[in-house]
């Protein structure tokens, strides 16, 4: 699970070989755009998933917007209409594959770009359930959109990204690192699966690589950092050595502290009586409870 693939870059990719071609061929059954092409189809398990962009102006009269048909036997059962990005070429993509256990057919995963810094995808899952098939909206997050991973490799995908409210709490965007957050659809319904016991490998995995890509000495100054892999820890089960070794390293004698909401809001709205100036660690434990990460 490489951090390239949560994270979007923000510069073109170099020309790929024939070998990265193919190493970079979507998971799953995907609506590809060729080159100047204005919508793009797949079709897999008596599914068809039809993406374009186009103007509504009911719905946005400035802009194109992104559009999803499903098609199933002929019929078309859904369409959904995603936010417009501003960009003259269509930036969207779907793709045909099994999430849900719990119905008969595969999901649609449609992702598309609104545009902005570092955000956003915004992720959509079309499910089949007893009423018929719906659009499920998943949320957005940083990144090209890709997120869909086998985890357990028992055939269903989940949807696999990071907790973007530790991407600028305590560090710039670049400088931060943050935990997993792993989510499905079933019955027509976001569910969130991150702490099913089931991914206890991947989040361990993950642990390892935020470890292997920080610097050893380095690590212990980058509050960005830190604050992630505490809670990468916390979801690999080994939380508490985390915030001990976090303890044990943080100098707080250069730490000057931070205003801080001790309820957890926004300082600007925080009444006097919760303003407290605290040290990183406790800011860290503060947000960390405050977000569901407990050890």
């Amino acid at each position: 699970m490489a951090m390239a693939a949560l994270m979007m870059a923000s510069f073109p990719a170099p020309a790929a070989s024939a070998e990265d071609a193919e190493e970079d061929k979507p998971a799953y059954p995907t609506a590809e755009f060729a080159e100047g092409a204005k919508e793009a189809t797949v079709t897999d398990s008596g599914i068809t998933a039809r993406v374009f962009q186009e103007r509504r102006p009911q719905i946005d009269p400035d802009d194109d917007v992104p559009v999803l048909q499903v098609i199933v036997n002929g019929k078309m059962v859904l369409e959904h209409v995603g936010t417009a990005s501003g960009m003259s070429l269509p930036s969207m993509s779907a793709s045909i594959v099994d999430i849900d256990p719990t119905n008969k057919s595969k999901e649609v995963y449609f992702s598309s770009y609104t545009g902005g810094a570092h955000c956003c995808s915004e992720v959509v899952v079309a499910t089949e359930t007893d009423k018929g098939w719906v659009a499920v909206p998943v949320g957005a997050f940083d990144g090209d959109g890709d997120y869909l991973q086998d985890l357990n490799d028992d055939g269903e995908a989940e949807i696999v990204t990071v907790d973007n409210n530790f991407l600028y709490t305590f560090d710039c965007y670049a400088c931060s690192a943050a935990p997993l957050v792993i989510k499905s659809v079933r019955d027509g319904k976001l569910v969130d699966i991150t702490t099913d016991p089931r991914f206890a490998k991947a989040h361990r995995d993950w642990l390892r690589q935020l470890e292997d890509d920080s610097d050893p000495v380095e690590r212990w100054k980058s509050p960005g950092f830190l604050a992630g892999w505490v809670a990468a820890s916390i979801r690999a089960g080994e939380g508490e050595q985390a915030f001990k070794q976090l303890q044990k390293h943080w100098n707080l004698a250069t730490d000057p502290g931070e205003e801080t909401c001790v309820t957890g809001g926004d300082i600007d709205t925080c009444a006097a009586k919760d303003r407290k100036t605290l040290k990183f660690p406790e800011r860290l434990k503060l947000f960390l409870d405050h977000n569901g990460y407990r050890f």
